[in-house]
């Protein structure tokens, strides 16, 4: 199964100590996401993650970093993907699959999986269990229901379960039908690794 980590929103003493441990897994994805940063603040936190992370590295904003750092891809949230036409959104995703970067994309639907406009090398779909980070974020899928939808889907792109994951439920998620899981909350509120 495909393992994601999902960096803490805001900064924190000892993060980037925390981030190259959790690095050192080599099969590990790591999404950077620093949604209040600018270009230039998320360069600074970028430079003191040792290069040799960089190509498990995914960046949630200012994907433009690519150009500048040996970086594994981006990621589309929801509102980046409403905001760009489909034919841009379709042009920049070939383009970046073209040069072996990876491009992912949030969903919170089974329809928009279904409905991607582009290729892509996994989705994230949430939430699937209560979050842990956001507490009034409860799950939005029957268990069923999802059961139901992976057995028929049309789709084949990997899609990774987020939102309340964490050690209890990482083999229900496997049952379920999910490729793989995206840990936040049970990382950096609870201080929970996965192995």
């Amino acid at each position: 199964m495909k393992k994601v980590i999902i960096s803490n929103p805001t900064d924190f003493e000892g993060e980037i100590d925390i981030i190259e441990q959790l690095l050192s897994d080599k099969t590990l994805i790591f999404h950077l996401r620093k949604p209040e940063k600018s270009k230039d603040e998320l360069t600074e936190f970028l430079q003191k993650i040792s290069p040799k992370f960089y190509r498990q590295i995914v960046v949630h904003s200012h994907h433009d970093l690519l150009k500048k750092y040996n970086l594994k891809g981006v990621h589309f949230t929801e509102k980046m993907r409403e905001q760009l036409p489909n034919d841009d959104l379709i042009s920049m995703a070939k383009t970046l699959r073209k040069r072996g970067l990876t491009v992912s994309f949030s969903l919170h639907s089974l329809e928009a999986i279904e409905q991607l406009p582009c290729k892509a090398d996994y989705v994230f779909l949430s939430p699937i269990f209560q979050s842990i980070s956001k507490p009034d974020y409860p799950s939005a899928f029957s268990i069923e229901i999802l059961k139901q939808f992976f057995k028929n889907r049309i789709s084949n792109v990997p899609v990774l379960a987020l939102g309340g994951v964490n050690n209890e439920n990482i083999e229900i998620v496997q049952t379920i039908g999910f490729q793989g899981y995206a840990l936040m909350g049970s990382v950096w509120k609870i201080g929970q690794i996965s192995n």
